[in-house]
């Protein structure tokens, strides 16, 4: 008898399903998820034991539930529960949650078409941690624009003169000159000897041309806040500066952790020798596709995965298929 199991996992809890090759449900029990699969039910380990298929909800594999089973040798299929025919049979069941709905219609997919999915990757423990440090790399460079945009929509409610001194908030310059004159009234008491001290501060040389635009520019006449709507920006402004100024030195930590674990992985010499790639992009290439040599067929697999195939406009279908 074959059997599938689907689990829908949750940040406190996992639903798992059990059903055999004609689609009854054997169990269906809700596990914790610090007990993992000590609590599922036994027709669930059962059939992990002796199929080793086990489709999950998580789309990357960062669940720690997926992540133990992979570590037991079992196949894990990623499926999204919110596409395709999964909403419609989720939400299609009168009397009946999506929640409750989801576990079978996962082992179901698996059971139907499980040629149609491509399982997770096995991936040697220095490739994942490679992936963790390149995707956190990603994920805090985009928080920190994220961030340095809010500063510049809160600048530009009662400062703009800073933005026409500092276009590019990121810089060191922009990051010293803001924190010691975080309002207007700051900015234009702030003296050409305090704007050389900022600039020597942050490493940039003594030019006298940037002194003068910077001095000029913040003492530009321009529309001004009420008084106590400045200085509530104005703290605003100084808590935005702390928070970009820690996201940097994260960013480079994470950049310096990263570049040094890429450098020892088997691939380190093989990735950076695509035009264009350096160890960052290079590390992120290895964290989306992986170490795993067999894991594509062929080069039109891959290029379809990467969705980097090119198209056919009058068949509307990509020129590279594979598996």
């Amino acid at each position: 008898m074959s059997i599938t199991c689907g689990i829908d996992w949750a940040e406190a809890h996992h639903d798992v399903a059990v059903s055999d090759e004609h689609g009854r449900i054997l169990a269906r029990r809700r596990i914790g998820a610090d007990l993992g699969l000590q609590r599922a039910p036994r027709a669930a380990r059962r059939a992990l034991r002796r199929t080793g298929h086990c489709p999950g909800r998580d789309r990357d594999g960062k669940n720690l539930l997926v992540t133990a089973l992979q570590h037991a040798g079992f196949d894990v299929y990623a499926s999204n529960p919110r596409a395709g025919p999964v909403t419609g049979y989720a939400t299609g069941r009168p009397g009946r949650s999506p929640t409750q709905a989801t576990q079978p219609c996962l082992a179901g997919i698996l059971r139907t078409d499980r040629h149609l999915h491509r399982p997770l990757p096995q991936i040697i423990e220095e490739a994942l941690g490679i992936k963790a440090a390149a995707r956190q790399h990603q994920e805090a460079i985009w928080a920190l624009h994220q961030t340095i945009s809010r500063l510049r929509a809160v600048l530009l409610e009662f400062y703009p003169q800073a933005l026409v001194a500092f276009p590019k908030l990121k810089h060191h310059a922009a990051m010293a000159a803001l924190a010691a004159a975080p309002t207007p009234d700051a900015g234009m008491r702030l003296s050409k000897r305090k704007i050389i001290s900022l600039l020597r501060g942050c490493g940039r040389r003594n030019d006298p041309v940037l002194v003068d635009q910077i001095h000029r520019d913040l003492r530009t006449a321009a529309l001004r806040q009420p008084e106590p709507v400045e200085a509530a920006l104005g703290v605003t402004v100084s808590g935005l500066i702390e928070i970009i100024t820690a996201m940097l030195r994260t960013v480079a930590a994470l950049e310096k952790h990263l570049t040094s674990t890429f450098a020892e992985h088997s691939l380190a010499p093989v990735l950076p020798s695509a035009p264009g790639l350096g160890p960052i992009l290079a590390s992120r290439v290895l964290a989306e596709i992986g170490d795993d040599p067999e894991r594509f067929s062929s080069a039109n697999g891959l290029c379809a995965f990467a969705g980097t195939a090119p198209g056919d406009p009058s068949r509307s279908l990509p020129l590279c298929q594979g598996t």
